[in-house]
């Protein structure tokens, strides 16, 4: 679980941006970032996982993650997603240091026509690069953020995600440990030690405040790390495996199956032919 730093596009005082994903079954590893942002499913279909919760973004609908709240991201279909993620201090600025003080915004945002309706505009005028555009472009990102704060304020006591708020920079250390040493026999019980933690209550912990367990984590930082190295060298399967902290080939090829769909052999294949 990283702290994702977001740094505004050149023309902006927010960073914007369209993805196209076509990898069904990669996830994107639990991530947090100090920006709101916000998500305009264009087409596909966005998962958005939260500690406590998984949500759904379907074609045509918005979804917005408030800022330092912990999430990982899915497309379980070949998907395009529009992006606008807000600096904290952009963020503060419009709603006059009321927002993470006092209030959030709700992250269901489906059913707001509006909100919908200016989120396309701004995807249509900001591919059209002139002084004029961004203008427009600028005054539409104040009417999204008057809608907010007409409509979906949420005292920041009621939000039931921030509870994972504190715990951010002890699961920053956490997973940074595992990221260090995740192509040797790490154990539960040896990152429990290492943190002071009790075995038992460091898994339900862990759990509670990730929303996947460390076994799943480690697994998803082995198979983010093997599919990188499938990619981009020409090392053989066995030393992958090995590289990466699978136990033996055989582990190594039943993980990156059940997770991809296919075997490794096969995935470095795609990027051959």
């Amino acid at each position: 679980m990283k702290h994702e730093r977001i740094i505004p596009s050149k023309k902006y005082p927010f960073k914007i941006f369209e993805f196209h994903s076509k990898d069904t079954e990669r996830l994107i590893l639990p991530h947090w970032h100090s920006s709101m942002e916000l998500l305009l499913c264009l087409d596909g279909l966005l998962e958005i996982r939260y500690p406590q919760s998984i949500h759904q973004v379907r074609k045509n609908h918005l979804f917005l993650i408030n800022s330092n709240i912990i999430h990982s991201t899915k497309t379980p279909e070949p998907s395009q997603v529009f992006v606008i993620q807000f600096p904290l201090s952009f963020i503060r600025q419009l709603t006059e240091d009321t927002y993470t003080q006092s209030i959030y915004f709700e992250k269901e945002l489906s059913q707001h026509p509006v909100l919908i309706q200016l989120i396309k505009e701004i995807h249509t005028i900001y591919q059209e690069d002139s002084i004029a555009k961004r203008a427009l472009v600028m005054s539409k990102v104040y009417e999204i953020i008057s809608v907010l704060l007409e409509s979906f304020s949420i005292p920041t006591v009621e939000i039931k995600d921030i509870r994972s708020v504190k715990n951010l920079d002890q699961l920053r250390k956490i997973n940074r440990f595992i990221e260090d040493n995740y192509n040797r026999n790490l154990t539960l019980e040896e990152v429990a030690t290492t943190f002071n933690y009790n075995t038992s209550y460091f898994s339900r912990y862990y759990k509670q405040f990730m929303g996947i367990t460390f076994i799943e984590y480690l697994k998803s930082v082995r198979l983010n790390k093997a599919y990188s190295l499938l990619r981009d060298t020409d090392l053989t399967i066995l030393s992958i495996s090995n590289e990466c902290g699978f136990g033996s080939v055989k582990s190594f090829y039943l993980a990156f199956k059940e997770h991809y769909g296919i075997s490794p052999k096969q995935y470095r294949q795609q990027f051959l032919t």
